[in-house]
């Protein structure tokens, strides 16, 4: 480790000596008590340009991709900037559905409108249900979207749990910025800034419905400051609360529709509460669909049960259920939080601070009443007095006869209701100050960080208890009977899941200039940290899965793994800034700068990584710049040490009906299949995902190179007006990523060498099952290239005050905020057999979710003395869901969409109030189908709004 660093000090003292600078990125200073006047709008880029002679008086700040303290207001790379007024511009009381909104965003997210599935693993699903958001820049995933606050990391990046109310601003940087902030930002980086010298009181109240009487959100918040020569501080709480909404709200998301041959079907699953009953044909009513057995399914018809009269034949459209309606498109959730901000001047040239903030969340989804079947473990003999049909049922201990199937959905026990309560905790303290009288300032700060989630599972059944009701004269025939019922309730479970995160680091900061050169100064910033962060994720003992039967106490859905581990992190960062022309003929400004990171991960070793970018005017006006950075993602906890989990994906198994000198040729993929063997009785196999180390596998990181160049314009002859476009690259290699179990087949049938092969386990020769699939493990690995550009455009324009007639219509402010996303290229396996490369961009697909190729906003401001408004229209573009359709794997078209909102405020001096009112999605358009169930209730939810047409109120008070 000491040679590695003893590198970056020769790069660092290279750099400098070479006079190469790193690039920096800066935001506009706002003025605190201008916020609630200014109607700022939301998602367009800061990009006014400061006079040289003006800059002088600005406080140099450090900001968001850039260790470089600076007063500039555009530099090396794009910084959105979304003030309070744009924060508060919807009717959200969380900052989720802000984030989210921002055309730099796409791909998976979660937010509020994700139900959950259960249990499982550590890692945060795609189904949600713990009330969290998190964003996705550039379409690469949430793991590789770092999130800070004022440039800290926190122990869970969840967007919803930072209060509304402690935040002055927000930066969003869609680039990569691993020299500034190390492992994560590779996407890019959302960083909020606090409200550190607020005075006074003020006390915020909202309410919001949607225009079907549904889903409520509410909250308040009230924040209070004071500040003077020694110091300021500022606390506050805030509160806020989601009403639940059943997915059966909404003609979208009644039924899961599937596509088949091109026609949208509704589907439902063929577990149904009167059962689905397998039996010899001779004890059916005769009709039935007889298979090559003999046997055929009953179900239910009337009575209760106890005689074969009272069934008739399973089949038809009839026979499926509804499991939608029991999902949530709105998750029920509550929020607290609480916060304390403040900083004194011990000396002239020494400051205490510490910013800390509490946050508790109670939040719920829910599935629909447990499917089960005699597969699952339980049975029912022969001769049990409930069994009207006199044939076992499952497979009763030592029993080696024919066996049949039941197959049931327990209604009478309920939904399957999954509770989240999680507390996380984040403290940032430490001391700054000066070096003597000099430019140099320095910082040491401690970041400590917990999260811990409880999940609680409710009305899971538990197999021997539930064996143990059957056996007492349960009547699973008749479930529909109260007395049933109640019997039938001693047979559920309530697993716990919890999950804890702990985050501490210590880090030391300097930075100041080096020396003046001919064209200004020369600056350095450079550091040093020490961060350490644990997992401990625990499973009650029902719900532990037993990896040699893929079976726990509890139906396997609930079955999960403990799992812990931790990491620790040693790096050494410099970043120098060196102005090498100022104005001069045809160079007004020519600035270079690089930055320098080596990290040493506990985990997965050492790496290194460099960022050189170049600022150039050629006129004050014209701002040319480029960015070319590395970026790093090193495997996180969840990808390391997350126990096993079971999930059932669908394959082609290519060892299907092959001859035996095929067979022979394919020895580890086909390993004990017979010639022209027929495959699995269904297609459905057993895998078991984790973490790499359960599996044996190493992980290192995933490295990449991110790229940007662009202009900025903002002429003097058009004060007011503003301009920018960037073009951007990045690519991935070494990507981690949970294996496709379809990947692992493929990748050791093309390759009988291949390591997947041993995540291959079939049955032996000697089993009635000889060839077919047992399990397969698919854990995660560094597998795949990934390599995305396109173009960001953004234009604002204060227009000039003018009069018509002598009336005057206010203060006009227009922008527009877009992304192009020309390629999204995925090679899942490169280097593997029959590996190839898919463009992704402009379509919707279940590993990436929609990368639309255009996404953009549109807003209007307007002012005019206490009154002021906004209308937005935010838009994204049409794409393919591919694979949609079921019997062909055809694709089908997803349709453009704008949304419209719009919101009016009016401010009452007198009692110092301010009143909004606003409207979301004024056209109550529905989202876009996708099929195949998709993500959850056929649409993305990550992208498109779920509620329709929302009306929301906000009262502020100032005192």
């Amino acid at each position: 480790m000491q040679a590695h660093y003893n590198r970056l000090s020769m790069a660092v003292r290279l750099a400098l000596s070479v006079g190469i600078a790193s690039s920096a990125v800066v935001a506009h200073a706002q003025d605190a008590g201008a916020q609630q006047n200014n109607s700022a709008q939301q998602n367009t880029q800061s990009s006014d340009q400061s006079q040289p002679s003006k800059t002088k008086t600005l406080q140099a700040v450090t900001v968001t991709g850039s260790l470089i303290r600076r007063v500039d207001t555009e530099t090396a790379s794009p910084v959105v900037t979304l003030d309070r007024s744009a924060i508060t511009a919807n009717g959200a009381p969380t900052l989720g559905n802000v984030l989210q909104q921002l055309p730099s965003v796409s791909g998976y997210a979660t937010n509020p409108a994700n139900n959950s599935n259960g249990g499982g693993g550590a890692s945060p699903t795609l189904e949600g249900g713990d009330g969290a958001s998190r964003v996705s820049l550039r379409g690469l995933g949430t793991n590789r979207t770092l999130v800070l606050v004022d440039g800290q990391r926190m122990a869970n990046a969840d967007l919803n749990m930072i209060p509304q109310n402690m935040i002055q601003s927000v930066d969003v940087l869609a680039e990569g910025a691993s020299t500034a902030y190390g492992s994560d930002a590779v996407g890019g980086v959302v960083n909020f800034h606090l409200r550190k010298d607020f005075k006074g009181a003020e006390v915020s109240i909202n309410d919001g419905i949607s225009s079907h009487g549904d889903s409520q959100r509410r909250g308040f918040n009230f924040t209070t400051g004071a500040s003077g020569a020694d110091g300021n501080i500022v606390a506050g709480i805030d509160w806020n609360k989601y009403s639940p909404t059943l997915a059966l709200r909404r003609g979208f998301s009644q039924r899961a529709l599937y596509l088949s041959s091109g026609v949208p079907t509704p589907q439902g699953s063929g577990t149904i509460p009167t059962g689905r009953i397998l039996v010899p044909a001779a004890l059916t009513p005769g009709g039935c669909n007889v298979n090559a057995a003999g046997n055929a399914y009953v179900t239910l018809a009337r009575g209760s049960g106890n005689s074969l009269s009272d069934y008739r034949c399973y089949g038809g459209s009839n026979d499926t259920f509804n499991y939608n309606a029991y999902n949530y498109i709105q998750t029920e959730q509550k929020r607290v939080n609480f916060f304390v901000l403040g900083n004194y001047n011990i000396t002239p040239n020494l400051t205490a601070f510490a910013n800390v903030f509490y946050n508790r969340t109670n939040s719920s989804g829910q599935d629909a009443p447990a499917p089960t079947s005699t597969s699952d473990g339980w049975y029912v003999a022969a001769n049990n007095p409930i069994n009207p049909f006199g044939v076992t049922f499952g497979t009763p201990p030592g029993y080696t006869g024919t066996s049949y199937v039941i197959s049931e959905r327990l209604t009478g026990l309920g939904t399957r209701l999954h509770t989240f309560n999680t507390d996380n905790f984040q403290l940032n303290t430490g001391l700054r100050g000066h070096f003597g009288q000099s430019s140099w300032l320095w910082d040491a700060s401690l970041n400590y960080g917990y999260s811990n989630r409880q999940q609680t599972n409710y009305n899971e059944v538990n197999i021997a208890d539930f064996q143990a009701v059957i056996n007492g004269g349960g009547n699973i025939f008749n479930q529909a009977d109260p007395a049933v019922t109640a019997l039938l309730q001693k047979g559920v479970d309530s697993p716990v899941y919890t999950l804890t995160n702990t985050m501490k680091q210590m880090q030391f900061n300097a930075s100041g200039e080096l020396w003046d050169l001919p064209a200004g100064a020369m600056e350095l910033s450079t550091g040093a940290l020490y961060r350490w962060n644990s997992m401990n994720y625990t499973v009650t003992p029902d719900a532990i899965l037993n990896p040699g039967t893929a079976t726990c106490a509890v139906l396997a859905e609930a079955c999960g793994s403990p799992g812990r581990g931790s990491i620790s992190v040693r790096e050494l960062y410099a970043e120098t800034l060196i102005p090498l022309l100022s104005e001069k003929p045809g160079a007004y400004a020519l600035n270079l700068d690089v930055g320098i990171r080596a990290s040493d991960y506990s985990t997965s070793g050492t790496t290194t990584n460099k960022k050189l970018a170049l600022e150039y005017r050629p006129v004050a006006d014209l701002l040319i710049r480029g960015t070319v950075t590395q970026v790093f993602r090193a495997p996180n906890l969840n990808e390391l040490d997350d126990g096993l989990t079971i999930g059932g994906p669908t394959v082609n198994d290519p060892c299907i009906g092959l001859s035996a000198a095929t067979l022979a040729a394919h020895p580890a993929a086909c390993q004990y299949v017979p010639p022209q063997w027929a495959g699995n009785p269904i297609p459905q196999v057993t895998a078991y995902t984790s973490g790499g180390k359960p599996a044996g596998v190493s992980l290192k990181p995933e490295h990449g190179t991110s790229f940007d160049l662009g202009l900025v314009y903002s002429p003097s002859w058009l004060e007011g007006f503003s301009s920018t476009v960037d073009v951007w690259r990045i690519n991935l290699h070494d990507m981690l990523t949970p294996l496709a179990a379809q990947t692992v087949l493929d990748a050791c049938f093309n390759n009988n060498s291949s390591p997947y092969c041993n995540f291959i386990h079939r049955y032996p020769s000697s089993n009635a099952l000889a060839g077919a699939i047992y399990y397969m493990s698919t854990p995660v690995v560094n597998l795949g290239n990934l390599s995305t550009s396109g173009v960001d455009f953004s234009t604002s324009y204060t227009i000039p005050h003018f009069d018509v007639g002598g009336f005057n219509p206010g203060n006009f402010k227009v922008g527009l905020n877009t992304t192009y996303t020309g390629s999204f290229y995925n090679d899942a396996t490169p280097g593997q057999p029959g590996a190839h490369t898919v463009n992704y961009a402009g379509t919707y697909t279940q590993q990436f979710g929609s990368i639309a190729r255009w996404r953009g906003t549109l807003t209007l401001n307007w002012s005019l003395g206490n009154w002021s408004a906004q209308w937005q229209t935010r838009y994204i573009n049409h794409m393919t869901d591919l694979n949609a359709d079921i019997l062909t794997g055809a694709s089908a078209p997803m349709a453009s969409i704008l949304y419209h909102s719009a919101q009016i405020a009016y401010n009452v001096p007198a009692i110092k109030t301010r009143f909004e009112f606003g409207v979301d999605n004024i056209t109550d358009k529905a989202p876009p189908l996708i099929y195949q169930n998709g993500p959850n209730y056929n649409v993305d939810t990550a992208t498109y709004d779920v509620l329709g047409r929302y009306y929301w109120a906000r009262a502020t008070v100032k005192f």
